[in-house]
């Protein structure tokens, strides 16, 4: 009978070894965060062109740090499942194997009501195998608030998830036209050095034919190795610039050319209108919303201490040797009525509050926080809009002025330092150009992100169909 019982515990314990589908455990965050793309992330390959859409989809793939996030997510989905557990009776196999001395005098019986022996002492074995359950009956409201509160941390990771994304989303596309900017001011100083290069080669060909002073060789001289400077820190941008895309999208992009594939669309909503859709697509506040609420249902977790609690526990053999051998199960109901718990109680309660204070504090400082974001991003855009259009005017304005300044010095009407100022406002205008720009799109972007409607301009641009050659605008639904 032994063996049989024993070969009965072996058989239930390797039923309780369940293996975990790690698979599936990623699969239930990544659901929430992936974003339909015409070609997977997996697929990309060094030297690929990418576009801050594609750079965009890379690292929401890849990068690590949403995996992190991902893993609160899912745990905070198993606390969940925790919670639930409290409801549910809990069921074990509880084998015990007792050896106890025994010691009877005089003929007497044991304890156990055993026969006397006749004096003398011996052991006792006993092997027991009860199959034990237990079920809370009552637990002062504490187990159904704290699966409210459990419900609403899912609530809460789910929403941050998402904002983290946003987050790097936006990260990406600053880093991808900062090195556009870079790349474009390299383009930019590059040809600017050739034409000081060549216009120093010039002037110290007439400098040896004593045509021109030795101060104009020196100031154009001067002019070039600026230029060339600041060419060295534009390639260093480049570089470092590239390695952070690399770095943030966790694909290998460091020699991928960087396509500019989208283009501005007008907003024609007022900054009130753009709050009102942040207030309802921001995630960091829906994530600052549920924790007050999940705040809240602890206060009742802790409050529901002060109220008497009640189990009950049953117990079933399947084998008994002790005694009373007759008896096949038993049965407890427990009840317990705090008293006295030298304020323990009232010390969780009272931090309870103050964590839901702070909540609630969160919330209202969140809320603010999507105000002013808006606020910022909406006046960005539009400056950022007049800016481009000076830049533009002063651009061609620098070039003109610098057409007549290379003119009149020809013909001897100007200075050589005429001439090489208007050569460093040109080289100016250009830069500040090209990288008005890139600060225009990532305006745009930043935007987006404060409206929280980042992700699901992506989403849209996903769905959108557009002749090859026309630039696609990232759109804002509603704006």
């Amino acid at each position: 009978m032994r063996r049989c019982v024993v070969s009965l515990l072996a058989l239930a314990w390797l039923m309780g070894g369940c293996a975990v589908d790690q698979e599936k455990e990623v699969a239930t965050y990544r659901r929430v965060i992936d974003i339909p793309a015409t070609q997977p992330a997996q697929d990309f390959q060094p030297g690929e062109p990418v576009t801050v859409r594609r750079a965009m989809l890379l690292a929401n793939a890849l990068n690590e740090q949403l995996s992190i996030e991902g893993e609160d997510y899912l745990q905070a989905l198993i606390d969940r499942r925790r919670a639930v557990a409290a409801f549910l009776p809990t069921v074990g196999l509880s084998p015990r194997y007792t050896i106890r001395d025994r010691t009877s005098g005089g003929g007497g019986a044991d304890n156990d009501n055993d026969l006397g022996t006749g004096g003398g002492s011996s052991q006792r074995e006993t092997f027991d195998v009860p199959v034990t359950g237990a079920i809370n009956v009552f637990n002062g409201f504490s187990d159904l608030a704290r699966l409210r509160s459990s419900r609403l941390t899912i609530e809460q990771r789910r929403a941050l998830l998402l904002d983290v994304q946003e987050q790097l989303l936006l990260d990406v596309a600053r880093v991808f036209y900062q090195v556009l900017r870079s790349e474009e001011s390299v383009r930019v100083l590059e040809n600017s050095l050739a034409v000081q290069d060549a216009r120093l080669r010039d002037v110290r060909g007439r400098r040896e034919a004593g045509v021109v002073r030795p101060l104009d060789v020196a100031q154009i001289e001067a002019q070039a190795s600026q230029t060339r400077v600041s060419l060295i820190a534009a390639r260093a941008d480049v570089v470092n610039g590239r390695a952070t895309l690399a770095f943030i999208t966790n694909a290998a992009v460091a020699t991928s050319p960087l396509v500019e594939a989208f283009e501005v669309p007008p907003i024609a909503l007022p900054a009130s209108a753009l709050r009102a859709i942040a207030e309802e697509r921001r995630r960091d506040l829906a994530a600052a919303v549920a924790a007050a609420r999940a705040a809240r249902q602890e206060v009742e977790v802790a409050w529901g201490q002060y109220y008497p609690s009640v189990a009950l526990d049953l117990s079933v053999f399947l084998y008994r040797e002790s005694s009373p051998q007759s008896r096949d199960w038993d049965a407890l109901i427990r009840a317990n009525l705090p008293i006295f718990s030298a304020g323990l109680i009232h010390a969780d309660v009272r931090t309870a509050w103050s964590l839901f204070r702070q909540a609630v504090l969160n919330e209202s400082l969140t809320r603010r926080q999507v105000a002013k974001d808006v606020a910022i991003a909406h006046e960005d855009l539009l400056s950022s809009g007049r800016r481009l259009d000076e830049s533009r005017t002063q651009l061609a304005a620098a070039e003109q002025a610098f057409v007549q300044a290379d003119r009149s010095n020809a013909i001897g009407l100007a200075t050589n330092l005429e001439r090489l100022i208007a050569q460093d406002q040109l080289l100016a205008a250009q830069l500040q150009y090209v990288s008005e720009q890139f600060a225009r799109k990532v305006s745009y972007l930043n935007l987006l992100r404060a409206t929280g409607s980042l992700r699901s301009a992506l989403e849209e641009m996903a769905t959108t169909t557009r002749p090859a050659t026309q630039p696609a605008a990232l759109p804002l639904s509603g704006l």
